[in-house]
């Protein structure tokens, strides 16, 4: 039903594909979909958390072993490496769901909501990875720990890399590879004072 909905979301769009529609695909009988999601609001979230993590266990990403490296690892480079790959795999999965939940939120209050609270999980993710690296004293002195927070948010962020992606059509490597480089620069290389 998954694999249905994200294919009918890519061809007809959020607004244009019903729950009728998404059984018909997936060759069920609707009243299995209802019973299953209640709205296609529901169904949307449980397509982006799937997409996200690539199964359908209840592990939230923190807690995954291929994202415990940015929590744990020794340097604060090999922590920011992690965490890099772990957005990337993210990415990677989840960028077309992301996408329909994007255009989702501009189209259903319910969908802005789910949209709404996806900002602010990426924002204590971001939060609590940089409280990491700060307890561990691997940031350095000089980055407010509020800039820091902003910048690991924003360049985590699906629009930024909607934007890499299909804007100036960057593969999934480059991506990776910037993250990490963009993030080492900001949190842990000392940046000479304005003039």
């Amino acid at each position: 039903m998954l694999a249905a909905a994200e294919a009918l979301f890519s061809e007809r769009g959020y607004v244009g594909t019903s729950l009728a529609v998404v059984a018909e695909r997936a060759e069920v009988n609707p009243r299995t979909v209802y019973k299953l999601f209640g709205s296609k609001v529901a169904l949307l979230s449980r397509l982006v958390d799937v997409a996200i993590v690539g199964d359908q266990e209840a592990v939230p990403v923190a807690d995954r072993p291929w994202a415990a490296g940015a929590f744990n690892a020794a340097t604060g480079r090999e922590r920011v490496r992690a965490y890099a790959h772990s957005i990337r795999r993210v990415m990677d999965s989840a960028g077309p769901a992301f996408r329909i939940a994007a255009q989702a939120a501009a189209a259903d209050p319910e969908a802005t909501a789910l949209w709404t609270m996806g900002q602010r999980l990426r924002l204590a993710d971001s939060t609590a990875l940089i409280a990491a690296l700060d307890e561990a004293q691997l940031l350095r002195p000089d980055l407010p720990h509020q800039d820091a927070v902003a910048t690991v948010w924003l360049i985590s962020s699906p629009e930024t890399f909607s934007q890499l992606s299909d804007g100036l059509n960057w593969t999934i490597d480059r991506y990776e590879r910037w993250v990490y480089q963009t993030l080492a620069a900001t949190l842990f290389d000392e940046v000479p004072p304005d003039s």
